[in-house]
């Protein structure tokens, strides 16, 4: 073991539940309040007379409630792994869950910057957006090509301290990784100083 490695404590999110519940329940009212209003416009279809309005009701209606079903039908189907905890350790970062198998982000699976630029991790919207920005950093992809992927949370439930962890992780990155070179952006944005 190393001797920072005693120094440095793992971290774990704190869940957001009352919110994420709160969260969920609106998103599943809007949901149920768009079908019905869908619903009720193909019902109140049969009732016009004009053959146009029926047919731009139903032709709007009907296909857009039979993706949304559809969509529902995929998301239950799916049922993707349900993080619900998440932790950063010397190791790195780490997705836990009940029944699932925990998904990490080794700080040893970081790679330098395979696209020629000055630095290994990026505070950076990549080109997509002005406004969303994320933390990039280089791992091997599904077909063993060394790329720059976003740094993202898994859970199912909001983490109220997501700033704390991201920062942890970087400091573990400086801690366990000092070959790879940090954008002072990054810095900046986590409030952390270049000097450990």
């Amino acid at each position: 073991m190393l001797p920072f490695e005693k120094n440095f404590q793992p971290l774990s999110s704190i869940p957001a539940r009352g919110l994420t519940v709160a969260l969920k329940v609106f998103l599943l009212s809007l949901f149920i309040l768009i079908m019905g209003s869908l619903a009720g416009m193909i019902i109140f279809s049969f009732w016009v007379k004009e053959l146009e309005i029926k047919l731009i009701i139903l032709g709007f209606s009907v296909p857009v409630l039979s993706f949304l079903t559809w969509m529902a039908i995929a998301e239950y189907r799916a049922k993707p792994p349900k993080y619900t905890q998440i932790q950063v350790d010397e190791k790195g970062l780490h997705h836990y869950g009940k029944n699932t198998l925990p998904q990490s982000l080794l700080y040893e699976s970081l790679f330098a910057n395979s696209e020629g630029g000055a630095y290994d991790v990026l505070w950076t919207d990549r080109g997509y957006s002005e406004s969303e920005f994320d933390l990039y950093i280089f791992t091997k992809n599904e077909l063993d090509v060394i790329k720059a992927q976003p740094v993202k949370f898994k859970t199912t439930v909001l983490v109220r301290n997501p700033n704390a962890l991201f920062a942890h992780f970087v400091k573990g990155i400086m801690y366990f990784r000092p070959d790879l070179k940090i954008d002072p952006n990054v810095l900046e944005r986590y409030h952390i100083s270049p000097h450990k």
